[in-house]
């Protein structure tokens, strides 16, 4: 899902081995906002996907949906939480540094609640013209692996230890950290808690300043499993689309819904999320304040999702700061104005002339 408020949370719409491996860059640019009128791609067949995907993923039109979902591996990262959880197969996309690019601080690129890396489809393309870049799915969400193998807690803080796992053996080195909406709040989490690991900070629409789930934490186990599964529903996944984008017309189209759905389909998808909702969700607003990194925050002028009011707010609370109104945007710049986004992020990240892979 891209994006939704529901009570006080906002829901927001690879290489196989460890780092060193060179994955291909994508020889297709992300479509540029006049032409993401989602053009249909020729018909998929399963073997084309990873078998982690469900069955549904074949009926994903979009040709940035289609060639990002060909591209996500799972990777196998250590359980550092001492639950003695088996290695925890988690799926992302990554690019290396382009030929020139190896000195630009690699970008990691963290999506929204209830959601997948997928939600990058058309920014990750044109990142990776520059620097190594990385989407990948937090623990619990997307297509990372929530089979319980001992895992069994999806809390905030469960999560930022399995990223935390990840940076360790998949980049090694300090990031510019995006997080959109949700992602945000993960992003801010994890910022303030290994500064040592995130050189910039991202913040995309982000929730920073709702604490907590609210009453759905403390429901019984049945009355808040309902709850969650209405999160797959059809109809609300319609509401969630239609809710994200400025230009409806262009973006909230059926496959964009079916994007957002896919991961829904997951065999833990239900237990994991429930996992999460029960732990109350993050609580970040305290240590806004103390965010220590350079921050970039961008707001989409017409987010419908969460009150601009909050950009600014971001702004005065956050020292280091500098804002970006997204101008004919909604809550997902990323999705609805990449070409802006990625022009942002290098100007943030100091990155300069294009490097384009041999």
């Amino acid at each position: 899902m891209s994006s939704l408020a529901s009570s006080r949370v906002v829901v927001s719409t690879a290489p196989t081995s460890a780092r060193g491996v060179r994955a291909r860059v994508a020889s297709k640019r992300a479509p540029a906002t006049s032409s993401t009128r989602v053009a249909a791609a020729a018909a998929s067949s399963r073997d084309d996907f990873a078998s982690f995907f469900p069955p549904e993923v074949t009926a994903l039109e979009e040709p940035a949906a289609v060639a990002m979902a060909k591209r996500c591996r799972q990777v196998p990262v250590a359980d550092v939480a001492g639950r003695g959880a088996r290695a925890i197969m988690t799926s992302c996309v990554g690019a290396p540094a382009p030929e020139g690019g190896e000195g630009n601080a690699p970008f990691v690129l963290l999506h929204g609640f209830d959601s997948s890396c997928l939600e990058y489809r058309r920014l990750f393309p044109l990142l990776e013209r520059r620097a190594e870049t990385w989407a990948l799915d937090l623990l619990g969400w997307g297509f990372t692996d929530a089979d319980d193998g001992g895992i069994g807690d999806y809390s905030p803080e469960a999560k930022r230890a399995h990223l935390h796992a990840f940076w360790k053996q998949e980049i090694g080195r300090p990031i510019t950290l995006v997080g959109a909406s949700l992602g945000g709040a993960a992003a801010i989490d994890f910022a303030t808690a290994h500064p040592e690991c995130v050189e910039r900070l991202v913040l995309v629409d982000a929730q920073g300043f709702i604490e907590g789930l609210g009453p759905m934490g403390l429901m019984p186990r049945p009355i808040a499993l309902a709850g969650v599964n209405v999160l797959k529903t059809r109809i609300l996944r319609n509401t969630a689309n239609q809710m994200a984008y400025c230009d409806k017309a262009t973006f909230a189209t059926e496959d964009a819904m079916r994007v957002g759905q896919l991961h829904t389909f997951q065999p833990q998808w239900a237990d994991a999320t429930l996992s999460f909702m029960k732990s109350d969700g993050y609580k970040v607003a305290k240590r806004v304040s103390a965010i220590t990194q350079p921050t970039l925050v961008m707001w989409g002028r017409e987010d419908k999702i969460l009150d601009p009011a909050y950009a600014t707010r971001f702004a005065e609370e956050v020292p280091n700061s500098k804002l970006l109104w997204v101008e004919k945007c909604g809550h997902v710049a990323h999705l609805e104005q990449p070409e802006v986004m990625r022009d942002a992020l290098f100007e943030f990240a100091g990155i300069g002339e294009e490097v384009v892979a041999a």
